[in-house]
This record gives C-alpha cells, structure tokens and sequence, in this order.
C-alpha cells in the first residue's frame, strides 16, 4: 500500500501544514496508523494490527507479586488458586494480555500479598494480638474482629459466645466485607447443622460441585483449602451437630505428609457452642476442645455506653458529667 503524506506538499502551503494521511489503494481495507513525531522531516508511521488493545496495568502490583513469586520461589500453578484466579488468567496478566476484569484480579494479587505481609510481621513480633480472658479493647465488636484476624493468620479455632444482639454477627460480617476472598462466612440453622448440610452449604459457598458422598465432598473441600490462608467463620454455630463439629476440626489441623497448617476457624454463637464442650460431652469433644487457640465470653454486662452508641445509634445514650 502507498501512502501520501503532507510532508510531500509543505512547500506549497507552509502556513497550514496539512497532516492527513490518504491511502492511495482504495480497494483495500483501511488501516490504523499512529504517529510518534510530529516534525514532517522525522515522521515514523507505523501500522497497528486492528486485533490490537492496550492493556492497562497497574505496574506496582505487578512488580509485587513478581518480586514475591522470586523471593518466595513460588510457582505460577501454585499462587493462582490461592489469590483466587485461574492459572491462565494470571498468566495473561503477567504477560500483560489479559482482556478480562484487570481490577478485579489486582485486587484479589493485593489483598492475598497484604495478607502474607502480616503474616511474615507478626512472625517477627514477640507480642501478637491476644485479647485478655476478661478485657475488650475498645468494643465487642472490634474485639471479635481482630480474634477472627487472630485465627486467620494463625490457624486453629477460635470461638466466640455469649448473649445475643451484642455486635458478635456485626463483626464478622465486617470482616467478610473487608476480606472478600480470604474469608468464608457460613450461618448454620437447625436444618443445616447437620454433617451432610454442613459439607454442602460449605462446598456451594466454596462453588465446589456438591456430591451425595461425603467422603467425596471433603476430600474435594480439604483440596480447595489446602494451603491458603483463608479463614472459615461459622454463625449460629450452636446448630452444629458433633459429626459436622469433628469434621470442621479436621480443616483447622495441620497436613501430616506436608506440614501446612490449616485454615483458621472461628464459631460464633450462644453460650452453648462452648458449654456442651464442658458439660456432659466432655469426652466427645476433647480432640475438638484441644485445637481451641481462643475463646471469649461476651455478656450484655461487657457493654459499655460506646458499644451501644455504637450498636445501637438510635438508643444513643446521654451521659452524665
């Protein structure tokens, strides 16, 4: 194809300098053409393919995670499903060709690489968070917020009981919101606290397709699990039968081939997802009671006049000076 440019015609007309290109070939199909230089004696003219599509990436991100994968030696198939996207998408990325939602999978890079940043720094602290037996830091429900982070970053189960309408469902639906792909959050009810309800609710929320066998179904769950630092929150946990409880267990234990631990757990209910551990089942639950890393009561009397400006905005209290 030829092509005919101003720059053969700017003596004729040097007040007005004409820059449009003409295509001489009509026959042809028009083409894209993009111009690095201005200046007519330096035009560079170059012809772009009309598959072409400029991909915007946020480079910080990516140097991150690249800098991470080096250090870490970790390889592409293995932190794609830990930061929740397909191998193939996370490839296109790195290489700066992925057409899909590129906000969507940085955001996903971030909150997985914020979440080992922690992790790595509270390794390095002697002091890590660990609420006292009798004391809450600001609020109930801030207090239920940082033992969820607790569990999350540190494996094991975690528990959380007392009286209703205290912030203890508020917290942890604050947590999913600002952790979207690192946390699980589950509402148990008297249908669904059975063993096979439990697996199922838990594979759909997982979207692992569910199967009539249970064995089935965990093997599947404990394989999607394996190795992230995600964090199951389970509300209403007092609906849990003793089947589903030991196998919610099983997640929180280490691999025994391997070594890497296992998801943090955190129940979430009345006085008796802890006092029927203590009671007349004692015994059954004693492999279950032992994985416990943290457990709080929370009674209404804990409520202070903040937690109820703060739970309660509409019964905002006057103080008395």
């Amino acid at each position: 194809m030829l092509l005919k440019s101003a720059k053969d015609n700017k003596d004729s007309d040097v007040s007005k300098p004409n820059y449009d290109l003409e295509i001489l070939n009509a026959d042809e199909k028009p083409m894209l053409y993009k111009v690095h230089d201005v200046d007519l004696d330096k035009m560079n003219i170059t012809q772009l393919s009309d598959k072409e599509e400029i991909i915007m990436l946020n480079v910080a991100v990516k140097e991150r995670l690249e800098k991470y994968m080096k250090e870490a030696g970790v390889s592409q198939a293995k932190i794609a499903p830990l930061i929740g996207v397909s191998m193939t998408a996370l490839s296109q990325y790195r290489g700066g060709k992925y057409k899909g939602d590129v906000t969507a999978v940085e955001a996903k890079i971030v909150e997985y690489l914020d979440t080992i940043t922690e992790q790595e720094e509270i390794k390095e602290k002697v002091q890590t968070y660990k609420p006292m037996e009798d004391y809450i830091p600001i609020s109930i429900s801030e207090d239920i917020y940082k033992m969820i982070r607790y569990a999350q970053l540190n494996g094991g189960i975690a528990i959380a009981h007392g009286d209703a309408g205290i912030g203890k469902t508020k917290a942890a639906q604050k947590y999913v919101r600002e952790n979207p792909t690192q946390a699980i959050y589950m509402e148990m009810s008297p249908v669904a606290g059975t063993l096979g309800n439990m697996l199922r609710l838990l594979a759909r929320t997982l979207k692992i397709p569910e199967s009539r066998n249970k064995m089935e179904l965990m093997l599947s769950i404990r394989d999607k699990l394996e190795g992230t630092n995600r964090v199951i929150i389970i509300d209403e946990a007092q609906h849990l039968k003793l089947s589903a409880l030991e196998q919610i267990r099983t997640l929180a234990d280490p691999n025994s081939i391997t070594g890497t631990k296992g998801v943090g757990i955190v129940l979430i209910g009345n006085t008796e997802v802890y006092s029927k551990m203590k009671g007349k089942q004692e015994a059954q639950f004693a492999q279950l009671f032992s994985r416990i890393k943290m457990s709080r009561y929370y009674s209404t009397s804990n409520v202070t006049d903040d937690d109820v400006e703060k739970l309660f905005p509409a019964l905002k209290t006057t103080r008395i000076e």
